[in-house]
């Protein structure tokens, strides 16, 4: 059997699974992204590089698009000395990604969201009599303003999906809505790429993860919360240094320590600095997170609106305890209250505040050995073989 899942773009936390998808499918899975998307842009133009590196011939490029550009009213093709940091309107020609798809003559065709190239290869599945399942990770709060339009056009493409690989339980709820039958849905998984991190953090010596907790905890009395994200609203970061000033009146030698960038990074930087107990790294690699987890005691993620925070599984593997709002697609399948970790309301600064104090009353080593069980679940391999065998059952089915 032989797969195509088309990805127009993704960073490196995908290449894990699509590498496992590849081994089960014994060498007949194909990724087909575009190019021309990932130029320009500094969190994913070194992939242009990885991807091939790691994927050799199954990764297939895309380069026939073309952008509009508001600032200069014109369209043109996409060209790498003239993107800003983000794209903002992207033109497929469907003939020659017909072509590309028709050279590699799938047997089933896999693709990413109900957009970007989500129509085109309805068009190519029913031409070809194939069928199509959709990657999906949306939830019913990240789409509560999706229009009538949205709506009707993704139960329009419904007609020709054979079945949809959903993140977890949240996007399963959410595609109910759309009037999708609980049969035509799979729950795939969004991976973390938690082997990766343990080879990092098993190459950290003793002695470096010893000075570094020492640095961020010198009483050696506290607890260590970590907060990695990018510093935008839409991570509630803002909330949860309301809430942490508060929480430190009781908790006078816990530290946080809080890693990433973004628009918010300088004014909240101005704000909350001089507290002793606040700790801003800014961007850090990705190579150099695995230290952050390995000394930490608590992981926390305040979003206020998130498909599946893929921090929570990356720090669960880590073993670590984790908190997170109710308004993080991932909360469902991977917190379980008082198990592995407790959920709060990133709009109730009180219930943040319960949260941060409750890891002082349990058993944080329990707690994060239960991390790393309920992780696995939804591990690459885990995410990969379900997504397998969804594909499988689909061809049983229909023999």
């Amino acid at each position: 059997m032989k797969v195509l899942y088309a990805n127009p773009i993704f960073l490196n936390y995908r290449i894990p699974f699509y590498k496992e998808l590849n081994k089960l499918f014994e060498g007949n899975f194909y990724i087909l992204y575009s190019r021309k998307r990932y130029l320009g842009r500094s969190n994913y133009e070194p992939l242009l590089k990885l991807i091939p590196e790691q994927l050799g011939n199954n990764a297939i490029s895309y380069d026939n698009e073309i952008t509009y550009y508001p600032n200069t009213n014109s369209f043109r093709f996409i060209q790498k000395d003239k993107i800003n940091t983000k794209l903002p309107f992207v033109i497929t020609y469907p003939y020659a990604l017909f072509k590309i798809i028709k050279r590699y003559s799938p047997d089933v065709l896999i693709s990413e969201g109900f957009s970007q190239w989500t129509p085109y290869l309805c068009i190519y599945a029913w031409i070809h009599k194939i069928p199509l399942f959709i990657g999906y990770e949306r939830t019913c709060y990240t789409e509560r303003n999706a229009n009538w339009i949205k709506i009707l056009q993704r139960k329009i493409i419904n007609k020709f999906i054979s079945g949809y690989i959903a993140n977890g339980s949240e996007t399963k709820k959410y595609l109910k809505t759309l009037g999708i039958p609980s049969n035509k849905i799979f729950i795939g998984g969004m991976s973390a790429d938690s082997e990766g991190l343990h080879k990092a953090i098993d190459k950290i010596p003793p002695t470096e993860k010893k000075e570094m907790r020492e640095y961020f905890n010198s009483t050696g009395k506290g607890l260590i919360y970590l907060f990695s994200g990018y510093f935008i609203t839409r991570k509630g970061i803002d909330h949860l240094l309301a809430s942490w000033v508060q929480h430190i009146k009781k908790y006078n030698y816990d530290n946080l320590i809080l890693v990433g960038d973004g628009p918010l990074y300088n004014n909240l930087y101005q704000k909350y600095s001089h507290e002793e107990s606040i700790h801003f790294e800014g961007r850090i690699p990705y190579e150099q997170i695995g230290k952050y987890y390995a000394i930490s005691d608590v992981f926390i993620m305040p979003t206020i609106e998130d498909n599946w925070s893929l921090v929570i599984p990356e720090a669960m593997s880590c073993g670590l305890p984790v908190t997170t709002s109710i308004y993080n697609g991932c909360h469902t399948d991977l917190i379980k209250e008082g198990i592995n970790g407790v959920t709060f309301d990133s709009f109730n600064h009180d219930t943040i505040i319960n949260a941060l104090s409750y890891f002082h009353h349990t058993d944080l080593k329990k707690m994060g050995e239960q991390s790393i069980l309920i992780e696995k679940e939804f591990n690459v391999k885990n995410s990969a073989l379900r997504t397998y065998q969804a594909i499988k059952q689909y061809f049983d089915n229909t023999k």
